[in-house]
């Protein structure tokens, strides 16, 4: 490993071993930058799972990845539909198990029901792939507890689908909640409608269930752990999931 990365090593790390699913869809990617952030980054084990899959014994966290999961097409909701994996994937939630999804990962838990809301195309009709700063709402879920409220986050984001929105009454109640989980702001922390990237509601970039165990997220943190000549921020999230478990 790179001299310039030992800031990662597996001493710095959690001494338990635990098993991360990622879950693959039809036309989904992002899976490789997972695995090497786990497996060289965290020292711990990564099983994938595709979706005519229907066990998911053994998996202590299980994340869904960005790309394009079915294609992101008006045939998407079939796809999961048809997916045997999705009544395990519930049922791993249920149970209260982690669960996160990343970019378009997002959008499958709002389509599958996991989590409240919808994601829909960006404000501007295109895709947009640039450095972001969110801002954390708190600091003691699963993925926020090493992170600060007071200072904003370097994190990559690629999608076409990241407009976070939901009713008034949903939003509500998910404030009320504390279940608003990241927000866009500038590099000083500041938010406001001039850098929504995506046009979400509220600035919303993440968001978790009512029970804080079922995370979404349109930014892509596994980018901003080995970022070489830029910020390492997403370390700070995977060591937030990896030490609460």
């Amino acid at each position: 490993m790179d001299k310039s990365l030992l800031w990662l090593t597996l001493e710095d790390t959690t001494c338990h071993v635990m098993t991360f699913g990622i879950l693959i869809f039809p036309g989904a990617h992002g899976d490789k930058e997972l695995i090497r952030v786990i497996e060289e980054g965290f020292g711990q084990k990564v099983r994938v799972v595709w979706s005519r899959e229907t066990s998911l014994d053994g998996i202590d966290l299980l994340f869904i990845p960005g790309g394009f999961p079915c294609k992101g097409s008006t045939r998407a909701n079939a796809c999961l539909n048809d997916s045997p994996v999705i009544h395990s994937m519930i049922e791993f939630a249920r149970k209260g198990k982690i669960l996160v999804g990343i970019g378009n990962g997002f959008r499958v838990l709002c389509e599958t029901g996991l989590l409240p809301g919808e994601i829909r195309m960006n404000r501007t009709q295109r895709f947009i792939c640039r450095h972001t700063f969110i801002k954390p709402d708190n600091d003691y879920t699963a993925i926020t507890n090493k992170l600060s409220n007071n200072r904003a986050y370097q994190i990559p984001i690629a999608t076409g689908y990241g407009r976070y929105t939901a009713k008034d009454d949903t939003l509500i109640r998910m404030r009320h909640q504390e279940q608003i989980l990241f927000r866009y702001c500038d590099a000083g922390g500041r938010i406001s409608e001039e850098i929504n990237v995506t046009g979400s509601v509220d600035n919303i970039a993440g968001v978790c269930n009512e029970k804080k165990n079922v995370f979404g997220m349109t930014p892509q943190p596994e980018r901003a752990v080995f970022a070489l000549g830029g910020k390492n921020d997403g370390k700070d999230i995977f060591s937030s999931l990896i030490d609460y478990i």
